[in-house]
């Protein structure tokens, strides 16, 4: 399922980042890759606060329906 779905406060891990190259190596290296643990904070009009790695980055709703996840 899409990140954008995960209700706040859930964790799951990170399978596949759908967007395109550039975005791809942003997130990279940010800690964004697939098999990582990743959790939702808070969501605001879709945007969404998480928490990666001890982390907390803010992920627009464009590229966090790119990133899909798998509960834990």
């Amino acid at each position: 399922m899409p990140l954008t779905m995960l209700t706040p406060g859930k964790e799951a891990i990170i399978n596949v980042c759908k967007a395109k190259d550039s975005t791809k190596k942003f997130l990279e290296g940010l800690g964004i890759i697939p098999g990582v643990s990743i959790s939702v904070i808070s969501e605001m009009s879709g945007n969404l606060i998480v928490s990666v790695k001890g982390s907390r980055l803010a992920l627009n709703k464009g590229v966090a329906g790119q990133l899909l996840v798998q509960m834990c």
